[in-house]
């Protein structure tokens, strides 16, 4: 019997395995699951919703860390550059990170740890045999900021999420976003500051850290400093 392969997709984590029982267990009996050495997955739960949560105590939850950089160059483009970490991946044989940004462009893996072999697929990062303690780092240019009519614009991101099918579990975003606030002033963001997502603004850098299950999309909202 082979172990399942886990597909990473954008900020998205899959492990691809049928479901074989008829009960339906608690996301903590999944979880636990997900994290052993067991072949055989429980049945599934559904929580689709986006929810905000603490920290988790018991271990470190799979940890997105982005780095986006706008430049003056992308208030006309659109296309913004971004480093991008996991850490915590979970140990398997064989995953996938695959990245859906319709316009993306100079994909390049600038460090591995605990990875046997990573290399590049067309746009995606193939992974064989993943150890504990794991962790990946690419980087990339996406065009993902959007002029509005009204002037401003939009840094839309997401959405992330870990995902056993039809099941979700903690994750661990931070974004950190870097500005020309010579010419860009942040206004809004979607979800605004909250427990669970937290926004820290400095005079060029808006810095996001949140934990939540479900779904989460993310829109930055600016407009151009007036002369």
């Amino acid at each position: 019997m082979t172990m399942p392969r886990s597909l990473l997709t954008l900020l998205f984590l899959f492990v691809l395995t049928p479901l074989q029982a008829d009960t339906t267990p608690s996301a903590n009996e999944l979880e636990k699951w997900f994290m052993s050495d067991e072949l055989t997955p429980p049945t599934k739960s559904s929580d689709s919703h986006l929810t905000f949560i603490p920290a988790p105590t018991d271990k470190p939850a799979l940890h997105s860390i982005n780095e986006i950089t706008i430049t003056p160059q992308s208030i006309k483009t659109g296309w913004v550059d971004l480093m991008q970490c996991y850490q915590h991946l979970d140990p398997v044989p064989e995953m996938e990170v695959v990245y859906n940004y319709k316009t993306m462009r100079k994909l390049t893996i600038v460090n591995s740890r605990n990875i046997e072999k990573a290399f590049l697929k067309g746009q995606s990062v193939q992974l064989e045999n993943v150890q504990k303690n794991a962790q990946l780092c690419i980087s990339t240019e996406i065009r993902i900021f959007y002029k509005n009519k009204d002037g401003s614009l939009n840094l839309m991101n997401g959405p992330f999420h870990r995902q056993f099918l039809d099941s979700f579990f903690p994750f661990h975003l931070t974004l950190k976003i870097t500005y020309p606030s010579a010419k860009l002033k942040f206004i809004s963001s979607k979800p605004k500051t909250q427990f669970g997502f937290v926004i820290k603004q400095s005079a060029n850098t808006l810095l996001i850290d949140s934990y939540f299950t479900g779904k989460l999309y993310t829109e930055i909202t600016f407009k151009p400093n007036q002369y």
